[in-house]
């Protein structure tokens, strides 16, 4: 009859620097899409505006609720 080995779990975690780094791109890959999917609207009221400039609009905006750009430490 074989032998079974039983090994203790491994937990693998996010370092604080990987889970910010995790924080900031859901937020980029969220402000993209509120871009994307209100630009049309927006280009109707400013045909001038490029999606690029939107964009930026948007994230400084949100940048600007959340206290400043966000740094790594």
């Amino acid at each position: 009859m074989a032998t079974m080995k039983r090994y203790g779990s491994i937990t693998v975690g996010f370092s604080d620097v990987t889970a910010e780094a995790e924080v900031d791109a859901q937020r980029e890959i969220n402000n993209f899409l509120l871009a994307l999917h209100s630009y049309p609207e927006r280009f109707a009221d400013d045909p001038g505006l490029t999606f690029e400039e939107y964009l930026f609009s948007i994230m400084v905006s949100e940048q600007a609720l959340n206290g400043g750009p966000h740094q790594v430490h």
